[in-house]
Order: C-alpha cells, then sequence, then structure tokens
C-alpha cells in the first residue's frame, strides 16, 4: 500500500473572479484557491528520476513561498515573488492589498513529526504577515440599454 508522501503530488490553481453590484455601484474581487504540494522528504520517499526533480522543484518553490512571506512578515522592501514560478504568479494573491489565508496538513503519525514540525513552521511565517485594510474599488455600472 503507498501513502501519500510516495505518489506523484500535484498543484491545483481555481482563480474565480466574482462581481456585484448594488445601486450604481459595481465591486469586483477575485478569490484564488491554490493547493499546493507538501514539501517531501527524499529519504523516506525513497523517488529517483523524474520523481526526484519533481519533489526537488516542490521544495524549491515551497521555500521560495515561505521566503516571500517571511519578506512581506519582516516589511522588507525587497520581496522576491521571482525566485520561482508559483510566488511569482501567485503574487497579486500574497502581497498588496490581499488577504491570506493559509490551511495546512499534518499528521500526527510520529513517522511524519519533522515534516508536520516543518509545516507548522510554515503556518508560523504565513501568520506573521499582516496586511491592512483591503482597498475598496468601485466602478460605474454601464448601462446594458440597448
Amino acid at each position: 500500500m503507498r501513502d501519500n508522501k510516495s505518489t506523484s503530488s500535484s498543484r491545483a490553481s481555481s482563480p474565480v473572479q466574482l462581481e456585484a453590484t448594488e445601486k450604481l455601484k459595481q465591486v469586483k474581487t477575485r478569490l484564488q484557491l491554490v493547493d499546493l504540494a507538501g514539501s517531501e522528504c527524499v529519504g523516506m520517499s525513497g523517488v529517483t528520476g523524474a520523481a526526484l526533480r519533481e519533489t526537488s522543484f516542490i521544495n524549491r518553490s515551497l521555500s521560495a513561498l515561505a521566503d516571500v512571506l517571511g519578506a512581506i512578515a519582516e516589511q522588507r522592501s525587497h520581496v522576491p515573488y521571482r525566485n520561482s514560478k508559483l510566488t511569482h504568479l501567485l503574487q497579486d494573491s500574497i502581497g498588496g492589498d490581499a488577504k491570506l489565508l493559509v490551511m495546512l496538513c499534518i499528521s500526527p503519525d510520529q513517522k511524519y513529526l519533522t515534516e508536520s514540525v516543518q509545516s507548522l513552521g510554515f503556518g508560523t511565517r504565513a501568520r506573521q504577515v499582516q496586511r491592512g485594510q483591503v482597498k475598496k474599488k468601485n466602478f460605474p455600472v454601464q448601462s446594458k440599454a440597448k
């Protein structure tokens, strides 16, 4: 039997644009749902070849994301969004006036203690990100009359 740590990982991203109209104001917002692959311990998973390269890319992307969250939390003047494709693509969802929610999956199994502690450290870093009030932009409603 194989567990999730030894199977191929994947990422999913589902952008959703929402529009609401109230009287003469139109409000637009975007919701970005991203399922990140978890970091993997190469020694435990025993991956080789293409799976090893994929695991390496996943771990580097997650490390770059942690670096970005750390830079934002510390309010550094430079945030390294361009250090990975993942952080570059998620820049609008992480920075600026965006709101960020991170959910973690951890295991109570002693076998995964190291990964669980690392995940909790990642969550702690994400929790330190403080952003200001979301700025509201109102768009005038265009008449659809013919």
